[in-house]
């Protein structure tokens, strides 16, 4: 593929500059992490876009969206997160959001798009249980047909794992077997429920990071209406195939890529206390231009990703897969590369920003540039295990490229 500058581009990439420097109000600029922002903070941020005709920066104008490229996509995301965007709700911006445009009923999307676009519905995903994860077809939650003179609705009894921001989502899609005698893919089916509906228990998981934003959830006799299903009975596998084969390329997150490299650049010129900077140690500066080197080279992995999926090319999907695990195992070591740099002070002593406590002691060295640092190392542990873990990637690449 060509990898020249494309003029467009540039021009692009400025016009979005130049609506984050006049329209990003600066009580929402955060410092860039991986988790969505605060629920306030999505929501006004979604109007803004909203306002601006961005409201579905990855979705095609025939659906609302902008119609940008896969490039136009990576730019905005990379510029949002340089000039430190709220993170929006990538789940019904990347995820549910083209299953409804693919699959809903009229009257679903009338139900449930407008308050998308308006930044007035926050969503969680039920997909992963105590024991299927990786092997998601084996899952386990239930969902009973009854018809009552209240309408035909599904009793969904279960538990789901890993729900990240569901404390904080009104509204949750998930899968549930609805048929136990077939075969395990096909008898699955796709719905959404309220998360205020009597029955959804949410209890928080406190990872590694030492932060809330995963949970488990469970479902005890939680009525759901027919209306609610996605798609036919028993379609939720092929559903899901669609969900989770959407835009390889932004797998890599590589906005957030270039920012730990920005990060590192920066703690490489940071005076040290006894005197001189990281830069100038021999060991720091090849370990800092590998670094340099490698984001480079997955920044040119995503373009050719992104070119594959334009032209709807049956690569895509391996090449993908390949992707996510370089990426993610890029992410563990740039934010490993982080802590490391930080000296003895580096896993414990810089909590999130958004924390407060006797830990923030001013006192400590780079303590403004380095707070959050090690939150997001110990987070990207999970790299490689959330969206499909790096075996699992492995396995698709095996199949699909080898016959394996």
């Amino acid at each position: 593929m060509d990898f020249r500058p494309d003029p467009g581009l540039d021009a692009f990439r400025e016009e979005v500059r130049q609506f984050l420097k006049h329209s990003l109000p600066a009580d929402l600029r955060v410092t860039p992490t991986f988790s969505r922002s605060k629920p306030q903070a999505v929501a006004r941020w979604q109007k803004v876009l909203h306002a601006r005709g961005w409201g579905a920066p990855y979705w095609p104008k025939e659906h609302g969206g902008t119609g940008w490229t896969m490039q136009q996509i990576l730019v905005f995301d990379e510029e949002c997160v340089a000039a430190g965007a709220p993170t929006l709700d990538g789940m019904v911006h990347k995820l549910l959001g083209p299953v409804l445009n693919n699959f809903a009923t009229p009257e679903q999307k009338a139900a449930h798009l407008p308050a998308f676009f308006n930044g007035e519905r926050l969503w969680c995903q039920g997909f992963s249980e105590p024991g299927s994860g990786s092997d998601l077809a084996s899952l386990r939650t239930r969902a009973e047909l009854k018809h009552d003179d209240n309408g035909d609705h599904y009793i969904v009894n279960g538990q789901k794992i890993w729900t990240s921001h569901g404390h904080e989502s009104d509204w949750i899609f998930l899968l549930v077997r609805t048929d136990a005698s077939a075969k395990k893919q096909a008898g699955i089916t796709f719905l959404l429920a309220d998360m205020k509906t009597p029955g959804i228990t949410v209890r928080p998981i406190r990872s590694i990071d030492d932060a809330h934003h995963l949970n488990e959830t469970f479902f005890d006799n939680v009525r759901v209406p027919v209306a609610n299903r996605i798609g036919e009975e028993g379609a939720g596998w092929a559903i899901t195939k669609f969900l989770l084969n959407n835009e390889h390329a932004t797998t890599a997150d590589l906005p957030m890529l270039k920012h730990y490299l920005r990060q590192f650049d920066v703690l490489a010129d940071t005076p040290l206390m006894g005197g001189g900077r990281l830069r100038d140690r021999p060991e720091f500066a090849l370990k800092l231009a590998r670094l340099q080197a490698e984001v480079t080279a997955v920044g040119m992995f995503v373009q050719r990703v992104a070119a594959l999926e334009m032209a709807h090319h049956p690569m895509a999907q391996p090449m993908g897969s390949m992707l996510k695990v370089r990426a993610t195992e890029l992410q563990q070591r740039i934010t490993e590369a982080h802590v490391e740099a930080l000296g003895d002070h580096g896993a414990v002593a810089y909590p999130n920003p958004a924390e407060e406590g006797e830990a923030n002691n001013e006192s400590l060295p780079m303590h403004g540039l380095a707070r959050g640092l090690a939150n997001e190392m110990f987070f990207r542990r999970a790299s490689t295990i959330y969206g499909g873990t790096s075996e699992v990637q492995r396995g698709i690449v095996a199949r699909l490229l080898f016959g394996l």
